[in-house]
């Protein structure tokens, strides 16, 4: 079986740092340097506007692989980057692949004929830490789960989620009470849901069954990309969380809590990533037990680095501190904004934007097109959602222009991230008013 696996992607060239994918997949991806920028504009463009164009056209070539997302391509074509031994790397993780089969997750079967397999392919990715170093290299098998039909393969798909609104409670909580937080992640978590309704797969490459290839796999545990996986896995996790004796919140199903005596525990679920909240150490190191001992986990220990978020806890003051300075970074990298002149504010004073801020005459469309606006706003209202409320004002103005902006919105888009190249260490702190 490993041998089988060790055998993936390696149609590279060392001496000129490629890696090519054969045609796998259905997605087509853009020619490189589609989105180049050309405002083709104003006389009265200034140099934040002429460096950003180069960095954006420049970065846009190679971000899938900077940013360490390498996924079989479906066109034959060639990847340039720094991640040419990545994929071989990623190939020879088989830690899922040992993982589908110690969990049964699927038998070999003949297909019925009024059935259709869904197809599958595997992705290779290269996670990184919170300061942008490789962690580790992942290779997953993942199904199709575009092509399965409602009513045959699925019925329920809703999994509730944790938002940062509740995250930011348990922070704050945290600080008050001068609680220890930690984190655990669970390893291929997918793997462990069963599956209430008959679906089919190809055989994966790499996995035929050789005695009869054209058998196809009946899942009996859920995959990465079904859409119902999330659910399955949900519907697991917490089954065991009542067993443990935690008791799920009525106003949010993604935190339980357990109380002993004096001491008290929270947790909260975001699919796969536990927060640990406790009070007490040896009720932190059973309720880690006891899920390592249901569930493959990894303790992350001290919680440092959560959704793009770097906190720190500190129980002697009683302050909780909350950053994305690495995500800040890396937008304004993206969109060329790095070196930009800082300014103190999100927002020109007294400016308007409104729907029509261009001549009749003006044809920004052809301007526009290839200017990355609702990306950018994308990444500043992630900001905005999760630790920068001073935001708020700027994006909300902004996004109501993400269908048709002009190369006056986009204007002041750069001033929210020139304020943001000012403001890279703000964030949120969570103090207990005791201290």
């Amino acid at each position: 079986m490993e041998d089988k696996f060790d055998e993936g992607p390696r149609n590279y060239n060392d001496e000129s740092s490629a890696v090519e994918f054969d045609n796998q997949d259905e997605d087509v991806e853009k020619e490189e340097g589609k989105t180049d920028v050309d405002m083709n504009s104003s006389d009265d463009e200034d140099e934040d506007t002429r460096s950003s164009k180069s960095k954006i056209k420049r970065h846009t070539r190679t971000q899938s692989l900077e940013k360490a997302t390498v996924i079989p391509s479906p066109k034959r074509r060639t990847y340039r980057g720094p991640s040419l031994e990545h994929v071989s790397a990623a190939a020879k993780d088989l830690k899922q692949p040992t993982s589908l089969i110690q969990n049964d997750t699927w038998e070999i079967v003949p297909l019925p004929k009024d059935r259709k397999a869904i197809g599958c392919r595997w992705v290779f990715r290269v996670k990184e830490n919170q300061n942008g170093e490789v962690e580790r290299f992942k290779a997953r098998l993942v199904a199709k789960g575009f092509s399965q039909k409602f009513g045959v393969d699925y019925e329920e798909t809703f999994t509730p989620g944790a938002k940062f609104t509740l995250i930011r409670v348990v922070l704050s909580i945290a600080a008050k009470y001068g609680l220890m937080l930690h984190q655990m992640d669970v390893k291929t978590a997918f793997l462990n849901g069963s599956l209430d309704e008959d679906i089919y797969m190809d055989q994966p490459a790499r996995y035929l069954y050789a005695k009869q290839p054209e058998y196809v796999g009946k899942l009996k545990r859920s995959l990465n990309n079904l859409k119902q996986s999330t659910r399955m896995w949900n519907q697991m996790i917490d089954e065991f969380m009542i067993k443990m004796g935690f008791n799920k919140s009525e106003s949010d199903h993604c935190i339980y809590i357990k109380r002993d005596d004096q001491v008290k525990i929270l947790v909260v679920l975001y699919v796969d990533d536990l927060i640990l909240a406790s009070s007490s150490n040896e009720l932190l190191k059973s309720t880690k037990m006891a899920l390592s001992t249901r569930f493959e986990m990894k303790d992350l220990g001290e919680l440092n680095y959560f959704l793009g978020m770097e906190i720190k806890n500190d129980r002697k003051t009683g302050m909780v501190t909350v950053r994305q300075t690495k995500f800040l970074e890396s937008v304004l990298t993206k969109f060329g904004m790095d070196n930009s002149k800082p300014v103190k504010t999100p927002q020109y004073t007294g400016l308007k934007l409104t729907k029509n801020m261009c001549d009749q005459e003006c044809k920004h469309e052809d301007t526009m097109c290839n200017v990355p606006y609702r990306s950018a706003v994308g990444g500043v209202m992630y900001l905005m959602v999760a630790t920068r409320p001073d935001l708020a004002v700027a994006v909300g103005s902004l996004s109501q222009f993400l269908f048709d902006p002009c190369p006056t919105h986009w204007q002041a888009l750069k001033r929210v991230l020139r304020y943001l190249q000012a403001t890279p260490s703000h964030g949120l702190k969570f103090t207990w008013r005791g201290h």
